[in-house]
C-alpha cells in the first residue's frame, strides 16, 4: 500500500504539483490536488524519505485549498500579490522538526523599512567602466566561476557550468556585468511561465565592486526583458541579513511580503528570506 501512495505522489510531482529541493531540505508545493489532506499526509511521508524537514505551499486567499492548510496547522509566512496569473498567493509552511522554525534576529527589514527607501528614478546609468551584455550558454564557465567566489553555499547548484547551461537553454535570463572583460557581477530572471510571473534571482557582485549599483542597473534592465516577455509580476526572496538586496529590492521599488523562516541553504547554511514583489502591470 504504502508503494502505491508513494507512486501516486510521484505522478503528481511529474506533473508540476510540487518540487523537491534536497539542497535546502524542502518541498515546494504550487498545486494541490481534490484531496488535500491525503495528499499533505503522502507529501509529509515523502519529506521524510528525502530528508527534507519544511514543506511550503503557495494558495490562493479565501480559497478551500487555503482552509485546507490552515486547518492542517500549516504556518503563514507571507504572501505574493499577482503570483499566480495575476491572482494574489498566500505562502503557508509546516516545519517538522522544531529546530528549523527558529527566526533569525539578525533580519535587517525592520531597518530598511525605517529608511522609507524612495523607489529609484529611471534613467539610471551603469558605472563608468562597466558594461553589460546577457549571457549565452559560452559564458557558463565564467558565470559558475562568479558564483564559486560569491557563494560558498547555494539553494541551486549554480557552482556547476552544466546547470546553468541548462537554466540557459530554458525560461532563464542572466545579466552580466563586466570591467575590463572581467565578470565581476551577474543576476537572472527565473520564468515561471504558466503563472506568467518571474523570479529576481541568483545577484552576486564581487567584493571590490559592491557599492556601484551594478545590481540595480542589471534589475532594470531585465524588468525591461520581462516586460517585453509579458511577465505580470516579478518577485524576489533575499537573504534576510543582507542589507544590501533589501535596499535594492526596496529601491526598485518592490512591496515586502513577509519572511520565510529557514529557507534556503545559502552563505552560512539555512537562512531566512524575505519576500519581495512587484506588479509590472
Amino acid at each position: 500500500m504504502e508503494s502505491a501512495h508513494i507512486q501516486t505522489v510521484s505522478s503528481l510531482q511529474k506533473r508540476g504539483y510540487f518540487y523537491v529541493e534536497p539542497e535546502s531540505r524542502r518541498i515546494k508545493v504550487f498545486r494541490l490536488p481534490e484531496d488535500v489532506h491525503t495528499f499533505i499526509r503522502k507529501l509529509t511521508k515523502l519529506a521524510a524519505r528525502k530528508n527534507c524537514d519544511k514543506i511550503i505551499i503557495y494558495v490562493r486567499p479565501y480559497s478551500k485549498e487555503e482552509a485546507a492548510v490552515k486547518k492542517l496547522y500549516y504556518q503563514y509566512e507571507g504572501e505574493i500579490e499577482g503570483f499566480f496569473r495575476g491572482s494574489d498567493t498566500k505562502i503557508y509552511a509546516d516545519f517538522l522538526h522544531p529546530s528549523r522554525n527558529e527566526p533569525d534576529p539578525a533580519n535587517v527589514i525592520a531597518h530598511v523599512k525605517e529608511m522609507n527607501i524612495k523607489p529609484q528614478a529611471k534613467g539610471e546609468q551603469l558605472a563608468l567602466g562597466y558594461k553589460m551584455k546577457w549571457a549565452e550558454e559560452k559564458n557558463s564557465n565564467e558565470l559558475a566561476n562568479l558564483y564559486r567566489k560569491v557563494f560558498s553555499k547555494y539553494p541551486t547548484p549554480i557552482h556547476d557550468p552544466h546547470y546553468l547551461e541548462k537554466l540557459l537553454r530554458e525560461d532563464t535570463y542572466f545579466s552580466l556585468i563586466y570591467k575590463d572583460e572581467q565578470l565581476v557581477s551577474a543576476c537572472s530572471v527565473d520564468i515561471f511561465s504558466k503563472f506568467e510571473a518571474a523570479e529576481f534571482t541568483d545577484c552576486a557582485t564581487l567584493p571590490p565592486h559592491r557599492g556601484k549599483g551594478l545590481l540595480s542597473y542589471q534589475y532594470i534592465k531585465l524588468e525591461e526583458k520581462m516586460r517585453e516577455l509579458r511577465i505580470r509580476t516579478m518577485f524576489s526572496y533575499t537573504r534576510a541579513k543582507s542589507m544590501g538586496m533589501n535596499i535594492v529590492a526596496a529601491r526598485q521599488g518592490f512591496t515586502y511580503g513577509g519572511c520565510m523562516i529557514k529557507n534556503s541553504m545559502i552563505g552560512s547554511g539555512l537562512e531566512d528570506m524575505n519576500i519581495w514583489y512587484k506588479s509590472l502591470g
